[in-house]
């Protein structure tokens, strides 16, 4: 009668083992997944701070031209209703003459505003915080891509380790798959050696009653 044979421990071991292996791996790609999307959302969002702080540094260079041009066409203007009316149309004659009021070869010199001094200060902070934001943009994205890489090396050598377990417990069933056909092939010979075993002692027994019948009936006959 054939019998089956449960499990080994090894093998029940091998087993739990190898699924895991496979668990941690389908783990370790959801969790890079996952991390790759959440810097791809923070680079977007590097990106657009860094397209609105120049739009930011674009306006207040703009705006401070403007001002600008603003306080020395005012300032002009101080300047020519400050002189007495007999030489004021003297004065125009003789800038319309020599040309702009304001030019590189003359001595006057404009100061420049309280507003326009704030201007100048904000643009050079816009251009500041624009270098730096850029500057820490590309700071994480370096250390992003290099961690990527490590988990791209790290997942490379975990997959090379559980194809080489996979092998490893292919190679283990196999050999176990083997023992088994083994074993159940002797246990089938051992099978047949008992039918017929079995079949022989029958017949033997039958034969030892036709015997000791034959006896039993000569001993009948001789005491007659």
């Amino acid at each position: 009668m054939s019998m089956s044979h449960p499990p080994s421990r090894s093998q029940n071991q091998a087993v739990a083992v190898q699924a895991r292996r496979i668990l941690d791996e389908r783990n370790a790609r959801k969790r890079a997944e996952y991390d790759s999307q959440l810097l791809a959302n923070r680079i977007q969002h590097l990106k657009d701070e860094m397209e609105r702080a120049k739009k930011r540094t674009v306006e207040a260079m703009k705006r401070q031209k403007e001002i600008h041009e603003m306080k020395v066409s005012s300032q002009k203007r101080k300047e020519l209703a400050a002189i007495p009316k007999p030489n004021r149309k003297k004065r125009e004659e003789e800038e319309q003459l020599n040309g702009p009021w304001i030019h590189s070869g003359g001595n006057f010199k404009v100061s420049k505003p309280e507003g326009m001094k704030k201007e100048v200060i904000l643009k050079l902070k816009a251009e500041r915080e624009a270098k730096e934001k850029a500057a820490r943009a590309l700071k994480i994205e370096t250390i992003k891509k290099k961690r990527l890489e490590m988990m791209a090396v790290k997942k490379k050598r975990e997959e090379e380790r559980l194809k080489a377990l996979k092998e490893q417990y292919r190679k283990k069933m196999e050999g176990e798959a083997r023992k088994r056909e083994e074993a159940e092939k002797k246990l089938t010979v051992l099978e047949d050696t008992e039918a017929e075993l079995i079949e022989e002692l029958r017949k033997q027994q039958e034969e030892q009653k036709i015997a000791y019948q034959k006896l039993q009936d000569t001993i009948v006959k001789k005491e007659e």
